[in-house]
């Protein structure tokens, strides 16, 4: 999906969207970074969700790398009037200290499709540093009479 890379307008478009049910984000995603840092997208970044003892976790993976590990949680972006969204939450003991204070805040824009405000924890204060699109890789599976010649 092709997104403007503008704050205000991502802001607007976050706004409209969809709070989304933690369940319903699983599987792998691709990752591009819309705003402030460069997308990745190139590299295959991606973030993958599971569930693990009955809350959704997950990773990310850059460059065939596994780094910054999270968990979901219900939360609100106070920072655009209250709106619920899906906190992806980095406090996890498999992270250094500096990718533990990553809060984003997510919202659906489409089905499998997903605006995240990339957020950094900061003497208890979240400071915004940019907006970045989450697309569903949906892997098809190649049937076994296909495979043969």
């Amino acid at each position: 999906m092709k997104l403007p890379k503008n704050n205000l307008r991502l802001t607007e478009i976050f706004r409209n969207a969809a709070a989304p049910d933690i369940s319903e984000l699983s599987g792998e995603y691709l990752v591009d970074m819309l705003t402030v840092f460069p997308s990745f997208k190139r590299f295959s970044h991606r973030k993958f969700f599971y569930l693990e003892n009955n809350k959704v976790s997950g990773y990310n993976v850059l460059l065939n790398r596994t780094w910054g590990h999270f968990f979901l949680e219900e939360g609100i972006c106070n920072e655009l009037d209250s709106l619920r969204a899906v906190v992806i939450n980095y406090d996890r003991k498999e992270n250094t200290f500096f990718i533990r204070r990553i809060r984003d805040h997510v919202r659906r824009i489409e089905q499998d499709i997903y605006l995240g405000r990339f957020n950094y924890l900061l003497y208890g204060r979240l400071y915004f540093g940019g907006y970045f699109l989450l697309e569903k890789i949906e892997r098809k599976l190649v049937r076994s009479q296909e495979c043969k010649s």
